[in-house]
């Protein structure tokens, strides 16, 4: 009892004393954290001081410290300001995209907030009724790795961070101001029709834009003032056919009559739709609206039916071209087959790639020959494609040969003359699927072998046609973001999916030519190719390579 008495009785000294040590700690603690603070504060001045009076260093542009400081003044509720602010900071790693707001050299960004965050807590938390939820927006910091995966030797701080797209909770633009126009550049592509409706959809019921105009095939549209105003109710079911609703053209390029027009005509949202020439002209185009400090946004949606476009996943539409280029190869096959000694010439798109070729062939599984650009071949010689292909017809009586169309260039031993230029000012390449026709009728009948060669040029067919379900989705997904970037400022950018993720690339970094996407010897896919065909390299001299 006594040691129990003993015990309840220290314990409420014990704790009076500790009480007592902590708030004299406590004291002592916050005594010490202000002088260290007031130390702080007083390097932190005397730091600033020689600052201001040292040369300034170009890794800390004027400009960049200039625009945060005036930013800052709505910076606590402008979630558009806090994610500019970011992307401006030294330490960022995100690729800087440009922003109206600093081209512009606004002071205080205004507080227009995106007509598709809820309004009730209901809305905040699941969205609907065309509303998002809170989760479905960006935060400021968010990024996509270029490249996913890593090795021992991979360091992530050498592969570029690309910035995030999706829907803003703050805008630069208002709504009411907005008038968008669409241009289509280039050939045509399975999906076009997709973007376009999409662009339209998004912009008018998304976003409450009222004024949303397509220019008629491609930058002739701009030049001759021909523009047409798209509504939801024009643009319903253009999804559902191919080619071109807005019509599209190779033709010249004028940035300063371009920059003339759409400034004339109002447009401060242009989203262009195109290649790797189309990227370039957009580059230029947001020089020149930048030099002239206009209020409009350049927005690039890339396209290549070959898939060269870098840095990106894939192209839209290209998916659908795979599928549709399987037609063209089963009459191939189905012709070689049906006749002893017969060869099945199939050519598709690829100037500068042979994905579709590659790809293509990979999906149709009886392909025993594919040509592309990125590797060179022997037309002649014992190990060259002519006596490969004899040899064949000997041992197995037929021969399905896929070549991509660049693959003209790819020819060591001979030359296929080219066929000039087109309105772009690309090289038309001779046609490779009927020069090899010839050449091997020649060279069996040479040999003692009736052969028979049928050659297929499904090209037109294979872009014209509309886009299947995979790059529907992708279309909409693309159209979509480009729009939630443009709203929020953001310009001089091109939209992709990059590691399966949508995100903004700059146009200087698609088009620097430091990430160029071809047929490595390397690549997964190629590989499953070659051991599938059994093809060999044609080349006579491999050893010596």
């Amino acid at each position: 009892m006594e040691s129990k008495n003993l015990t309840q009785t220290i314990n409420p000294l014990y704790l009076l004393a500790s009480l007592a040590l902590g708030t004299i700690g406590a004291a002592a603690f916050n005594a010490l954290r202000k002088r260290t603070c007031e130390n702080t504060q007083h390097v932190f001045e005397e730091n600033m001081s020689a600052t201001a009076s040292a040369p300034q260093s170009p890794k800390r542009p004027t400009k960049k410290r200039t625009i945060n400081k005036l930013m800052a003044k709505n910076a606590n509720e402008n979630e558009l300001v806090k994610e500019l602010k970011n992307l401006e900071e030294i330490t960022c790693e995100i690729e800087r995209v440009s922003n109206l707001a600093y081209d512009l050299k606004l002071q205080v960004l205004p507080l227009n907030v995106n007509p598709m965050l809820g309004n009730s807590n209901y809305r905040s938390v699941f969205g609907g009724e065309g509303f998002l939820p809170e989760t479905a927006f960006v935060n400021h910091d968010c990024y996509i790795l270029q490249h996913p995966n890593f090795g021992p030797n991979d360091l992530l701080s050498r592969t570029k961070r690309w910035l995030r797209s999706g829907p803003r909770k703050h805008l630069l633009f208002s709504p009411d101001e907005v008038k968008a126009g669409i241009v289509v550049v280039g050939g045509l592509l399975p999906g076009l029709n997709v973007i376009i409706r999409e662009l339209t959809m998004c912009l008018f019921y998304n976003y409450k834009v009222q004024n949303i105009f397509g220019a008629k095939y491609g930058y002739n549209g701009i030049y001759n003032n021909d523009w047409i105003k798209l509504d939801p109710k024009m643009v319903k079911t253009i999804h559902h056919q191919g080619g071109c609703f807005l019509g599209t053209a190779r033709s010249k390029f004028d940035g300063e009559m371009i920059v003339d027009e759409l400034a004339k005509n109002g447009i401060n949202q242009v989203y262009l739709i195109g290649g790797l020439g189309c990227m370039k002209s957009a580059e230029q185009l947001y020089e020149i609206i930048k030099d002239r400090n206009l209020k409009i946004s350049i927005v690039v949606i890339p396209k290549s039916i070959e898939n060269e476009i870098p840095i990106i996943d894939k192209s839209f539409g290209f998916e659908t071209a795979i599928e549709e280029a399987q037609n063209p190869l089963k009459a191939a096959y189905q012709e070689t087959h049906s006749k002893r000694y017969s060869v099945g010439i199939v050519r598709l798109w690829g100037a500068h790639t042979g994905f579709l070729a590659l790809n293509a062939s990979l999906a149709f599984r009886s392909v025993n020959i594919c040509l592309v650009p990125e590797f060179e071949f022997d037309l002649y010689g014992e190990n060259g494609l002519l006596q490969y292909v004899y040899q064949r017809l000997q041992h197995k009586g037929t021969c399905v040969i896929v070549v991509a169309e660049g693959a003209a260039s790819s020819l060591r031993d001979c030359k296929i003359n080219d066929k000039g230029r087109d309105a772009s000012g690309n090289i038309k390449q001779g046609d490779i699927g009927l020069f090899l026709k010839n050449t091997i009728l020649e060279f069996t009948r040479e040999k003692g072998l009736n052969a028979e060669v049928k050659y297929i040029d499904p090209q037109y067919m294979v872009r014209a046609g509309k886009a299947n379900s995979l790059d529907s989705k992708l279309c909409s997904q693309l159209a979509q973001n480009a729009i939630h970037a443009s709203m929020a400022g953001f310009t001089g950018f091109a939209v992709g999916h990059v590691s399966n993720k949508t995100c903004m690339i700059p146009l200087n970094e698609m088009n620097s030519g430091n990430y160029a996407n071809r047929i490595t010897p390397s690549n997964i896919s190629w590989q499953r190719l070659l051991a599938g065909t059994g093809q060999p390299s044609f080349l006579n001299n491999e050893q010596d390579i």
